[in-house]
């Protein structure tokens, strides 16, 4: 069996002792640590009109210089992608050696592991059939590669290995304690933190917290609908009930419970808010419900995890794609769940962490799949931030508390509200922006009400002052509360972090916020108030599968001075919705990709993108074209305004084919909008002006339309566009144009503009 195993190897020894490959390193075994994922080629099969189908399997381990937990899971989407495999490593080579034999027994340049995995076909199906891998692997530059062999379903299979080790996550919490048997409270806070929380709420800041919490709790209760309140009121009275050992709102509590338990959501969508809001209640009344109202709701809490794990049919909307909103919710709300009746009696706990456990690895690949590296959702804001408050959130501070293990820290998580800081715009005590996606708004301050509780330490100062000054004690003093459930979170935040200094949030997260995975670039000159300039573009790198996505691939937004001067359109998922130059005649593109991007240390800078190519259908030869779009940003002032913003657009390939030929120019403003010749001039109630000037066409023809969202600018008449806007409170400045079309050069005071084959110049950025 064992020689069988090794045909392969010999092979990938040849190949990489080669003279054109890099001579091989015996293993060092500190390298070892962290998470460690490997892919076996063909790893898992399935019958597919009566012949055996192959599929990759993926097996994530946790290895700590070399010594690895026991525990295995496994992972193969296109087998089955809404089910995780549980495993175990059955036998690690290093293991039998110390540390000191490792790191002297140069001639070692294998590492071996003996792995079986219980491979699950459905979610449903509970039939479990066994596989066994043995693997062997081998260092090459900072991966792993080798070979496999095993036995699934009776069939004998051998192929390839390639691995990464990546750094650990969840990262493990420092002098964590241990639950102690049917401990409650956990999720929020655990037992200990109690009688502290109970001390903050005498304070100014807790006693309004609490007056809004009161305040949310009056609100009508809706046991139906997208977001079915309910348990989030039942969550509110409990937490009442805990501070003060109340059992008369305890039985408030239960009663909303009971109900909401009753309802049901129609889909998994809806019902996720109701789990959420019930484990809530659940942990919070847990010392003041009498037995068979706890033995009721840890039942039901366990079959709702069971269910929202393992998912339903797409006839009822369900959708299990890692990136999409739905997972993110249901998962978040099954992850809770799970953890408000780990270790309780009279429930299969095997069952409830191996949930657990799916719930986490779903909430981890969809931060990995739809939040960029540096915090922007793929699915727009809305549908980006509406499951993290609902249930995502609720779960990554549950998890730290009972399992013990940072889910945030050192993932694309932790930048999620370092994020949607820097692109906010305050509004008196309202923290607006100028949004992307489906239904143009975000969660708010209630983004913030849930998520500083679980942000790392290093960022609070850069953020929890902005948040107190507009949703605190020294703002509107809601403290972004929006249901009750909200309110022990940034309670339990505040009971815990009151001694920290205030950091700009510019020094701390810099004038520009990009996220490079995403597209998403974001510029900024200050963080004040509302006369903030504050640009982006969103180039949509990225086209994730089965989730939602708009056709604003290049699409922009400048806010400033007090106004939104290029926002949004209306949010129906159509092209002439986005700031975009469209194709009447064509598709949208899906995606673009960057092609060059400069900023300077005060927040100015400049990005080009190219498009995907879109093609005439069964052309011979091919005729298609791409978008090419450059975007400058300048808040230096060398022109005179302290905003100046230039958009070029060029289009490469069959410009003169009947359906690339006629281009739109498109912006949409909340502003009032006069057009003289080659500009137009849109003013807002401060008297505050963006003029806007086409440079090219030379007879370009700009026309305005009334939307319901204020007024679309639309400009015609050439195959390029080049223009160039100046947003200020005084008269706009004067251009000084120099030669004609993409090669002309424009002065603005001491600003230089020049637009060279892809990227546009400024000479304060790169002359």
């Amino acid at each position: 069996m064992k020689q069988r195993y090794l045909v392969l190897l010999p092979f990938i020894l040849f190949f990489l002792r080669s003279s054109n490959a890099p001579t091989l390193h015996s293993f060092d075994i500190k390298k070892l640590s962290g998470n460690i994922h490997l892919t076996l080629k063909h790893g898992v099969w399935k019958l597919w009109q009566e012949k055996p189908v192959y599929q990759n399997i993926s097996l994530d381990l946790v290895c700590n210089q070399g010594k690895c937990e026991p525990e295995v899971w496994g992972y193969a989407q296109k087998f089955n992608q809404d089910v995780d495999h549980q495993g175990k490593l059955e036998k690690n080579n290093l293991e039998k050696l110390t540390i000191e034999e490792i790191k002297t027994q140069k001639s070692r340049q294998s590492w071996q592991l003996q792995i079986t995995i219980n491979i699950q076909t459905h979610p449903w199906n509970t039939q479990v059939s066994k596989a066994a891998y043995i693997i062997d692997l081998l260092p090459y530059k900072d991966k792993l590669i080798g070979s496999y062999q095993g036995k699934y379903n009776e069939k004998f299979l051998q192929g390839s290995v390639t691995g990464n080790i990546e750094s650990l996550w969840p990262v493990p919490i420092k002098n964590h304690k241990n639950l102690i048997p049917q401990e409650h409270p956990r999720l929020v806070f655990r037992k200990h933190q109690l009688s502290s929380v109970r001390k903050f709420i005498e304070t100014p800041e807790g006693q309004a917290i609490i007056k809004q919490l009161k305040i949310s709790l009056s609100k009508p209760i809706y046991y139906d609908g997208y977001v079915p309140t309910g348990g989030y009121h039942a969550s509110g009275y409990c937490f009442l009930a805990l501070i003060n050992n109340d059992k008369n709102m305890a039985n408030i509590g239960w009663k909303i419970v009971r109900k909401s338990m009753d309802n049901p959501g129609k889909r998994l969508l809806e019902h996720s808010p109701i789990v959420t809001g019930v484990a809530l209640a659940y942990d919070f009344c847990y010392s003041l419900w009498d037995k068979e109202k706890i033995t009721t709701v840890t039942g039901w809490l366990a079959a709702q995890t069971e269910q929202l794990v393992k998912g339903d049919s797409p006839k009822n909307g369900w959708n299990s794609n890692a990136g999409s909103n739905w997972n993110a919710r249901a998962r978040g709300a099954a992850g809770l769940a799970a953890l408000a009746i780990l270790n309780e009696p009279n429930i299969s706990n095997d069952g409830i962490y191996h949930y657990l456990r799916t719930a986490e690895r779903n909430i981890k690949r969809y931060f990995t799949t739809a939040i960029g590296d540096y915090g922007f959702g793929s699915e727009g804001d809305h549908y980006t931030t509406e499951p993290l408050i609902l249930t995502v959130f609720p779960f990554l501070q549950a998890y730290s508390n009972v399992m013990g293990k940072d889910l945030v820290k050192d993932s694309p998580a932790q930048w999620i509200l370092p994020h949607y800081l820097m692109r906010i715009i305050p509004d008196n005590t309202k923290l607006n922006i100028t949004a992307y996606g489906r239904h143009r708004y975000y969660a708010g301050s209630a983004l913030f009400a849930t998520g500083l509780v679980t942000l790392p330490k290093d960022f609070l100062p850069g953020i929890a002052p902005i948040f107190e000054q507009y949703s605190g004690l020294q703002g509107d003093q809601t403290f972004g509360i929006n249901l009750p459930y909200q309110a022990p979170f940034i309670l339990n935040f505040y009971s815990k972090n009151n001694n920290y200094n205030s950091k700009s949030p510019i020094k701390l997260f810099n004038y520009n916020f990009v996220d490079q995975q995403k597209g998403f670039y974001n510029f900024r000159n200050q963080w004040k108030n509302n006369d903030d300039f504050v640009a982006n573009i969103y180039l949509k790198k990225e086209l994730i599968g089965g989730t939602w996505h708009f056709p604003d691939a290049g699409s922009f937004r400048i806010s400033g001075l007090g106004e939104t001067w290029a926002k949004a359109g209306k949010s129906q998922g159509e092209w002439q919705g986005e700031n975009v130059v469209i194709l009447p005649k064509s598709s949208p593109w899906k995606t673009s990709k960057p092609l060059f991007f400069v900023s300077n240390p005060d927040g100015s800078g400049i990005v080009s993108l190219q498009t995907n190519t879109n093609w005439r259908k069964n052309s011979k030869p091919p005729v298609g074209i791409a978008g090419l779009r450059s975007f400058a940003v300048d808040y230096s002032q060398a022109s005179g305004v302290p905003g100046l913003f230039v958009l070029v657009d060029r289009f490469i390939g069959n410009n003169e084919a009947e359906e690339f030929k006629e281009k739109i120019w498109i912006m949409h403003t909340a502003g009032n909008v006069t057009v003289n010749n080659n500009s137009f001039l849109i003013r807002s109630e401060n008297q505050a002006t963006m003029k806007g000037t086409f440079i090219v066409p030379k007879s370009v023809k700009i026309t305005t339309e009334k939307t319901e969202e204020g007024t679309k600018i639309i400009a015609t008449g050439g195959q390029e566009f080049f223009v160039i806007m100046t947003v200020q409170k005084i008269s706009p400045p004067s251009l000084k144009i120099t030669g004609t079309g993409m090669t002309a050069q424009v002065e603005i005071g001491q600003q230089k503009i020049s637009f060279d084959q892809d990227r546009i110049r400024l000479s304060t950025i790169n002359p």
